[in-house]
């Protein structure tokens, strides 16, 4: 095998690669079934056309037929009348005659064996489409539970596109669900430390308590030790 050749295999077999991972089983089922019944309708075309000209030879034989009978009795006829130049005339009319004759019919034969030859496919090929038909909604049944079963099987192993973008999907989920989480944990440490700041905080009317008692506590100090010393 040449480069061209070679070259030329290679883009073929990548070209109907190409072609089996693109055509749906479903569509080339019904694309096969209408190609099979434009043929069907071919066939029955041809066979019309078929049995058109053999209804005309059989007409046309049949005139012949009549012509020879006519030729038989005017040689008859000369022949009685002592005429042998008129009966060898209309025994050689006969003769083309009787030739045409065996033409037609042996034409005829042939057709009859094509129609029997087209008559016997446009049957075979009936019943194929039928079973064909039949067997359409088997097949695409079929050809669901599989892509059913693909499905599933994809889902688990996490492998077709859609499957990858809901699980991309899910994960963004889970990561804004997260961040929202831990700003809430944030704030709640926030809150807590501005509750601390708040009680650490002094309380005005609390210090201004505390500064009366404070002072109260001193002046009754320094009252004892007034005491104490005799002043």
């Amino acid at each position: 095998m040449g480069l061209v050749d070679r070259v030329k295999s290679i883009f073929k077999a990548k070209a109907n690669s190409i072609l089996n991972e693109l055509e749906d089983p479903e569509e080339a089922l019904e694309l096969s079934l209408e190609e099979l019944r434009e043929q069907l309708n071919k066939i029955n075309k041809s066979l019309i056309e078929v049995t058109t000209v053999k209804k005309r030879l059989e007409s046309n034989l049949s005139d012949i037929r009549d012509k020879i009978r006519l030729a038989q009795e005017q040689a008859d006829l000369s022949i009685a009348s002592h005429r042998e130049d008129l009966a060898q005339a209309a025994l050689a009319k006969k003769m083309d005659l009787t030739e045409q004759e065996e033409r037609i019919s042996k034409e005829l034969k042939q057709l009859e064996e094509k129609i029997k030859m087209i008559t016997a496919n446009k049957e075979k090929l009936e019943r194929y489409i039928y079973d064909l038909q039949n067997k359409k909604e088997e097949l695409i049944a079929m050809n669901r539970a599989a892509d059913a079963q693909i499905m599933v099987k994809e889902a688990i192993a996490g492998v077709s596109s859609d499957i990858l973008n809901i699980n991309q999907r899910i994960a963004r989920a889970q990561e804004k669900i997260k961040e929202k989480n831990n700003k809430v944990a944030a704030m709640d440490e926030l809150i807590e430390i501005n509750a601390l700041d708040v009680l650490d905080e002094t309380d005005p009317i609390q210090e201004e308590l505390d500064k009366i008692q404070r002072e109260e506590k001193i002046k009754q100090e320094l009252e004892q030790l007034k005491k104490k010393k005799g002043v």
